[in-house]
């Protein structure tokens, strides 16, 4: 009999750490993880509970109420983000805490949550084409560029595909992706097929920048997840790097430096709007939103850039700004979180596309290869500053909604 309890404490841990990886290669924020583990460890009556999770590691022990320990561990690889399984796997984790079933089919329960239906190759780059236009127009872009955008956006998209298949290392694959596409995007530029160079390669990067890993990064440097947050800065920074090197290499090359120049920025609010929504919109179906839930998606987005424009219009203070604009996207995904029972990220993730500063990072990068130092800092500090605001909106928010989860689940 004490035999069996110590296999079931050991098959609890187990499962815990195996939903936590796969919420983790999902995209779920670490906030969310410990809630998942602590309320099935709750539900079983585990205690002594020590959770140890970065965004590559995770390590569980607990002991029951007869006082037989278990203690897992595992790796985590490279993440990606498919927000529907990501969904499954929450609403997996208030039911065995509601229902607490046999130990014995807790796999059986994780393996179905893990199969939900996706959009298939052809559409998620579909998605991302979507998004990438909408983006080019909002970073200056002409119709023209479409052309190159388009183009680049699916080459990227195979070209991650086909080395990510190989095993190659992400700094490397970060430097071969960037310099194949900056290089087709310079020669695009070149046969008249695409006005401004600039504004394509600031679009493009968008989809191997880590816009959203980084805004994480910066949200666990504040949420108290010190250790994990500079991890993961300092991968984000040597990847970024890559990225930025192999584009330089392609300039070089092909002498696309001389083409570089700031193009205009797009002002037009109501178009700027229309834009935000199609490029949520885009964005949600390569996070895998199912469509029933793609305009909300989008609509987080519009919302977004509705108080991004009117904050920015009458305040000065990038800093105070952003943390208000994040703070409408939070509040709105929180809102619908609270009321669909599903993780907040769910919307949160499109809805603060409009708030990424992919073209103050490009633009602080190109100060590096045009020796601009004033350039480089004040985009830099820009970039910096749009980060740690969306930091503190989500954080803002965050704090409202934990009083609302522990009041709704302060049995568990």
């Amino acid at each position: 009999m004490q035999e069996n309890k110590n296999i079931q404490v050991s098959e609890i841990v187990s499962f815990c750490v195996n939903l936590s990886r796969q919420m983790i290669l999902a995209g779920a924020n670490l906030e969310r993880i410990h809630l998942a583990i602590n309320i099935i460890c709750r539900a079983y009556n585990l205690h002594d509970v020590s959770i140890f999770l970065l965004s590559t590691h995770i390590s569980l022990s607990a002991v029951d109420q007869y006082g037989n320990y278990a203690s897992r561990q595992a790796s985590i690889p490279p993440a990606g983000i498919n927000l529907e399984r990501l969904k499954s796997l929450n609403q997996l984790s208030y039911k065995v805490a509601e229902i607490t079933p046999a130990t014995k089919v807790l796999n059986q329960m994780l393996e179905r949550a893990c199969n939900v239906q996706s959009y298939g190759d052809i559409l998620s780059l579909a998605g991302k084409i979507l998004a990438m236009s909408c983006l080019c127009f909002m970073f200056g872009g002409s119709f023209l560029d479409l052309i190159p955008v388009a183009g680049v956006t699916a080459l990227i998209h195979y070209l991650m595909i086909i080395f990510e298949k190989t095993g190659l290392d992400r700094i490397l694959i970060n430097i071969l992706t960037m310099f194949i596409a900056a290089s087709c995007a310079t020669l695009f530029i070149y046969a008249d097929l695409g006005n401004s160079l600039a504004a394509v390669l600031i679009t493009v990067s968008m989809i191997v920048i880590p816009g959203i890993p980084l805004v994480n990064a910066m949200r666990n440097l504040l949420c108290g997840q010190e250790i994990n947050g500079i991890l993961q800065m300092l991968k984000i920074f040597v990847e970024t790097m890559a990225m930025g090197m192999g584009i330089y290499l392609a300039l070089v090359v092909f002498k696309g430096y001389t083409l570089l120049s700031v193009p205009d920025s797009f002002t037009n609010p109501v178009l700027l709007s229309l834009l935000s929504f199609a490029a949520s919109t885009g964005f949600a179906i390569v996070f895998n939103i199912p469509v029933k839930d793609l305009w909300l998606a989008g609509l987080g987005g519009l919302l977004t850039r509705i108080a991004l424009i009117i904050l920015s219009g009458s305040m000065i203070n990038r800093l105070l700004f952003m943390t208000l604009s994040a703070s409408v996207a939070a509040l709105y995904a929180e809102f619908l979180a609270v009321k669909r029972r599903q993780p907040s990220i769910y919307f949160v993730y499109p809805s603060i596309i409009p708030l990424i500063p992919g073209d103050l990072f490009f633009y602080a990068l190109a100060g590096l290869y045009m020796k601009d130092l004033d350039f480089v800092i004040h985009n830099g500090i820009n970039c910096l500053l749009s980060l740690s605001g969306l930091s503190l909106g989500f954080v803002l928010s965050s704090t409202v909604s934990h009083y609302v989860r522990r009041i709704r689940y302060k049995n568990f």
